[in-house]
């Protein structure tokens, strides 16, 4: 029994026929399907990122001393290690305004990269009694009980193998480490208030001062409010700000939005998201205008293939549907391996590309991941489709005894 010549069959036979051609079609529909790729998942992980801080915070209004948005940015986008600290009494006031749920404070030390400390990282002091927002980020028990009473949390990029950290000479247990969140929260190491002033102290029985004299269980870095439900935070901040105002010594302190924040913060990193998907976009639409150029070329070489098919018997209809499952064929082909070489590439190596990136970064999940390959998967497809149209239209036309029309 003859087996029955399809058009996807002789589809195929002609791109088997011409391997250098195929090879260069799906080099480049898979430059472009990986680059496709490549630019959602890193888009989203920017995005989640920078969410990851919002949700990380728990808060509502951050206070600070007057001009150090700056350092706190770097600290919560990158973890650059800094300090900067206004009166502690200031969280008294703050959570005696009305609308104020809960207010927790931070003070903020680093560690430095000599022979004393491990690593230069940046150190957080938090209340257990107040705080709200470092302890529910523990994601795994290093230390049931420290004996000592002491508590340190580790970012989830610390490396705490040993379960064990150094500071100025002495060495600490870590207690827990926290869930990833993809920004520079990822790199500090979270503390108690004593255990920090028992860092501080060390560090100046070193050599090293933050502030003068040794009572930095009264000072402060950053003051985080939650506020109770329908209390708008513009209208809280300006409560507090003037209860702060009528004070004796009023401090010079400046209140942070959360929301306006992170707004800010997209704002700021909208400019490398444009520029990323619009590099995306070149490259599908050079692809695009590539593979019809190709097609275009090929059906002028193929004329006699496409006579003799005709004078065979072959209809327009099965011409076209040659033309179009090449396209279809090459197409599929070049998206799937455009797309595992994407993901060979951004899986294994996330971590470094956040770190080159030096932004925040929050790797997407896995079914972020399978939704943004399906979707390239169809763009490209479809691209491909469509840039032999004009040469399906073409040999639609077709007349053994002329000329395409």
């Amino acid at each position: 029994m003859e087996k029955e010549i399809s058009s996807k069959y002789i589809a195929l036979s002609n791109l088997k026929k011409k391997p250098f051609r195929t090879a260069a079609m799906l080099a480049v529909i898979a430059l472009s399907s990986a680059l496709l790729l490549g630019s959602f998942i890193i888009s989203a992980s920017l995005r989640g990122g920078i969410f990851g801080i919002q949700s990380r915070l728990g808060a509502d209004l951050m206070i600070i001393p007057e001009g150090a948005q700056q350092e706190l940015e770097g600290i919560l986008l990158y973890g650059s290690p800094n300090y900067f600290y206004m009166d502690k009494n200031i969280e008294e006031l703050v959570r005696a305004v009305d609308g104020v749920a809960s207010a927790s404070g931070q003070t903020y030390l680093a560690s430095v990269s000599e022979s004393c400390c491990d690593f230069p990282v940046q150190i957080i002091g938090f209340d257990p009694e107040t705080d709200f927002i470092v302890k529910s980020w523990a994601k795994s028990r290093l230390s049931k009980s420290p004996a000592d009473g002491e508590i340190l949390f580790a970012g989830s990029n610390i490396d705490v193998q040993k379960k064990t950290v150094r500071f100025y000479g002495q060495t600490h247990k870590v207690t827990a480490k926290l869930a990833k969140s993809g920004s520079g929260m990822d790199s500090a190491i979270y503390t108690d208030t004593a255990t920090l002033k028992n860092i501080f102290l060390d560090a100046r029985s070193k050599g090293f001062g933050f502030i003068s004299g040794d009572d930095i269980d009264k000072k402060v870095s950053a003051i985080f409010v939650k506020l109770a439900d329908g209390v708008r935070p513009d209208s809280a901040a300006l409560r507090i700000q003037r209860a702060l105002s009528q004070q004796p010594d009023a401090p010079e302190i400046q209140i942070i939005q959360n929301e306006k924040m992170i707004l800010d913060l997209m704002n700021k990193f909208s400019a490398i998201l444009i520029f990323m998907n619009g590099l995306s976009a070149l490259v599908l639409v050079i692809t695009f205008a590539t593979l019809a150029v190709v097609f275009s070329l090929m059906l002028n070489e193929r004329l006699k293939e496409f006579a003799v098919l005709r004078v065979l018997g072959a209809s327009h209809q099965t011409l076209v549907k040659i033309i179009l499952d090449e396209a279809g064929l090459v197409g599929c082909a070049g998206a799937v391996m455009g797309i595992f070489l994407s993901l060979l590439i951004i899986l294994p190596f996330n971590v470094l590309i956040s770190e080159k990136l030096a932004l925040p970064f929050a790797m997407s999940s896995l079914p972020q991941i399978i939704i943004f390959s399906a979707l390239v998967f169809l763009i490209t497809l479809s691209a491909s489709i469509l840039s032999s149209v004009f040469s399906a239209v073409r040999i639609s036309k077709f007349e053994p005894y002329g000329d395409v029309k």
